[in-house]
């Protein structure tokens, strides 16, 4: 199956989702920084990528709020402000350590430990991208085990957000080991609130979770030491 674009070009399924794992990646990574600008050629001609690829995961991005249209300017890397990481985790305090309440005997806990798997104490930006990932994975597991699609979806227009301020805060300028350690600890005390089926423990571990994420991207914004408009 081709994907067609406005100017006739055709890009398939296999070079679109290349094209966009490429360029969520470094996005993620904050090498495509917040705020920065681009054009469609510029990225294509940076990452080797096919123009009709490039421009279908542009509009994917577009989808998830990574990047922004400019109209005849190309595209904006969507920035980080204090007000929206606030909003973010506002509404993850809100709706989270319910989900993961609901989850409470739904949920494997070996599954979730097996999920948890990749190194915190990543070193490379592949080991630091696949922690990222797999911290997308637990998270919308824990989401999914708690029965309710509507709370699961929610939950899931977040997660594309939470990517990059999770990588920046763990392994942005500033990240330490003693704080990825730290986030370590609090992804086994949810496993193990929810081997002991305590929904109590469960949302508690949640909440606090959430909080450390928050102090940790704010933290970085605030001391200037990652991209942002403080706005």
């Amino acid at each position: 199956m081709m994907i067609s674009t406005p100017d006739g070009q055709s890009s398939s399924p296999r070079q679109s989702d290349h094209a966009l794992a490429c360029i969520k990646n470094e996005i993620v990574s904050c090498r495509l920084a917040p705020g920065a600008h681009f054009s469609e050629a510029e990225l294509s001609n940076r990452y080797g990528l096919a123009r009709a690829a490039t421009r279908a995961a542009l509009t994917r991005l577009t989808d998830v709020g990574l990047v922004q249209p400019v109209p005849r300017h190309g595209f904006i890397v969507t920035p980080i402000t204090v007000a929206s990481l606030r909003e973010l985790f506002e509404l993850r305090l809100m709706i989270e350590p319910q989900a993961a309440a609901l989850a409470v005997g739904r949920l494997d806990p070996a599954h979730l430990r097996a999920i948890n798997a990749a190194p915190q104490n990543a070193k490379s930006k592949t080991e630091q991208l696949a922690f990222v990932d797999s911290n997308r994975a637990f998270h919308s597991e824990i989401a999914r085990s708690s029965g309710n699609r509507r709370l699961f979806a929610l939950l899931e227009t977040l997660a594309d957000e939470m990517q990059r301020l999770v990588h920046l805060g763990l392994f942005g300028p500033g990240g330490s080991v003693h704080e990825q350690r730290e986030a370590d600890a609090q992804h086994e005390a949810l496993i193990a609130a929810f081997e002991a089926g305590d929904a109590q423990a469960v949302q508690q571990a949640s909440r606090l979770h959430i909080e450390h994420s928050r102090a940790l991207a704010m933290d970085r914004i605030v001391k200037g030491l990652a991209p942002s408009v403080l706005a």
